[in-house]
């Protein structure tokens, strides 16, 4: 029991660098949110959703896939969307390098730990399972909600991020999950993100081909 005491001890180093990784995006103060804040947030974003879904949800796989979904990038840090999308090849480099830090952790972690972290891991990345899908939906809708919070709506700032133009795209486009899970608080949910992008892209005068 005192080797996985220790080896419980030593994962939380790894936990605390996930805290410590910087995403795009600004927060109400201006400050750059991390990967923890963003943890925390869809986990909260799950919790408000979850009494109103249609549907049957394993609710406490929706926590763990949440809380698991991002703990790559204390190695590997935050490759933004943005990029993913003008970039595919770095998506593709982005899904190995956070492969490979996972399994790391599952060398690091002792059993049944190292097992079931790694299959949440696989799980999120693979989007096959009801519960995978659903947290990857809400995912992007709590970037994209946070990402309109700065400044009263001022998402001029994302023009200085790497193919910063495309979060105006993003962030205005359905995601086919949406229509495939066929929840009606997400469609709403969805709805009112792309209204609130495109009220802030009117207010700062952007115009974006999307």
């Amino acid at each position: 029991m005192q080797d996985t005491v220790a080896e419980i001890t030593d994962f939380m180093q790894v936990i605390e660098r996930v805290c410590l990784v910087k995403r795009d995006t600004l927060m109400t103060d201006g400050s750059t949110e991390n990967d923890a804040a963003h943890i925390f947030k869809l986990a909260f974003l799950i919790m408000l959703v979850y009494p109103y879904l249609q549907k049957k949800y394993d609710y406490q796989r929706l926590l763990e896939l949440a809380l698991v979904h991002d703990i790559a990038e204390g190695i590997t840090g935050d490759c933004p969307r943005s990029a993913q999308v003008a970039h595919p090849e770095r998506r593709l480099e982005k899904e190995k390098q956070e492969r490979a830090a996972m399994e790391l952790y599952q060398k690091m972690l002792p059993p049944p730990l190292n097992k079931k972290i790694f299959e949440l891991f696989s799980e999120y990345e693979a989007r096959r399972t009801p519960e995978a899908k659903l947290v990857s939906v809400l995912d992007k809708m709590e970037a994209n909600l946070q990402a309109n919070r700065f400044g009263n709506g001022d998402i001029r700032y994302w023009t200085d991020c790497e193919n910063g133009d495309e979060y105006y795209r993003i962030a205005t486009a359905k995601k086919s999950l949406v229509a495939e899970l066929d929840e009606k608080i997400l469609t709403i949910l969805e709805k009112n993100i792309i209204d609130l992008t495109l009220e802030n892209m009117a207010k700062c005068n952007i115009k974006v081909s999307l």
